[in-house]
């Protein structure tokens, strides 16, 4: 299987990259993808792909970096990223997308539009380059919808990380044919009473998800799975988020391996020679 999201070049893996990356492969994990949220993150998730097999990197800036008015104010941040993106290791654009989280200090509309501005700069070099886009989305699933809506269908694949979206919105992301949802170790927390088979019960959002449509990933070091929740996540993990997955869509380990491996070949390995490590 494979693990879709990590940031394997954060400083708390300084120390035993290596043996993460070793126990992630005597899980079972196979490809495993590194995720870039600024420019020199961006730089640092490909430096890691390139020191591994069968690990790729994406390039992005997170929609927080765009807060700060005085930065990205002009196309040279949007270059870089062409030029990140030249590289044989690079398979995606991202994470990019819109937070309107009020634990970050709430958001204006100033803000809304820079975020804005910046992820659809991002979206427009995704489609220039041939390349998948990860979003990232948090409280602003409805302003997603409507620029997805709009720009989505001109992107090889658009993939919702992290996906927490209620079933409401889920039922019209699905209208939207090339959007894949990622699921991370949040979907194995207790479900609170008061959610429980409501709209905004996770794993009712995860039984929405056709198979053919759905990835796992880890996220990591954030999010770890129930069984370790509270400590450094780490992909060897993500085979407790997968299985939580096929207990919920009623799938074998081996079905759900199958179906996420032929996702992964289709969305970020289609049309391109996987480079030597």
């Amino acid at each position: 299987m494979q693990d879709i999201h990590t940031h394997l070049y954060w400083k708390s893996y300084d120390e035993d990259r290596d043996q993460v990356v070793a126990r992630a492969r005597e899980a079972g994990i196979r490809e495993m993808l590194v995720v870039g949220t600024t420019l020199e993150e961006s730089r640092q998730a490909l430096e890691v792909a390139q020191a591994y097999e069968d690990m790729y990197a994406t390039v992005g800036i997170h929609p927080n970096e765009f807060r700060e008015a005085a930065q990205y104010t002009d196309n040279r941040w949007i270059q870089e990223l062409e030029r990140l993106a030249t590289d044989p290791k690079v398979v995606a654009i991202g994470e990019c997308g819109l937070d309107y989280s009020e634990s970050h200090g709430g958001i204006d509309a100033e803000t809304k539009a820079r975020q804005t501005a910046g992820f659809v700069a991002q979206l427009e070099l995704a489609g220039k380059l041939g390349l998948p886009v990860i979003i990232h989305c948090r409280d602003a699933y409805a302003d997603m919808l409507a620029i997805l809506e709009e720009k989505g269908a001109a992107l090889k694949a658009v993939i919702l990380h992290c996906y927490m979206g209620d079933t409401e919105v889920t039922q019209e992301f699905l209208k939207i044919p090339n959007i894949f949802f990622s699921f991370t170790g949040n979907i194995t927390y207790p479900v609170k009473k008061k959610l429980a088979g409501t709209k905004d019960d996770l794993t009712e959002t995860v039984k929405l998800i056709p198979k053919e449509r759905i990835f796992i990933e880890t996220d990591c070091p954030f999010l770890a799975p129930q069984a370790f929740r509270g400590q450094r996540n780490e992909p060897a993990y993500a085979i407790h988020t997968a299985e939580k997955a096929c207990e919920l869509l009623g799938l074998t380990r081996s079905a759900l391996d199958g179906e996420t491996g032929k996702n992964f070949r289709e969305v970020f390995l289609r049309g391109r020679q996987a480079p030597e490590a």
